[in-house]
């Protein structure tokens, strides 16, 4: 299975099956931090010394999920 950091995120189109069991935990592995729950969705806490700071890495997230699958 190729490294979780190199696959580019594609939306689900359906007709493919979620990951289960030994396929999850083959890529947990690579994820540092994060849990995936119920074999559904995942999860991480990110803490931050202040409001700033929080905001501020919303920014930088939403700046990445905005220019993700685009050719600027």
């Amino acid at each position: 299975m190729p490294d979780l950091a190199e696959r580019e995120c594609v939306p689900c189109r359906g007709g493919v099956p979620p990951l289960k069991g030994d396929q999850i935990n083959e890529f947990s592995a690579q994820l540092d931090g994060w849990q995936c729950v119920n074999e559904h969705h995942l999860q991480k806490a990110y803490p931050f010394k202040d409001f700033r700071e929080a905001l501020d890495f919303v920014n930088r997230i939403g700046e990445l999920a905005g220019s993700a699958g685009t050719s600027s």
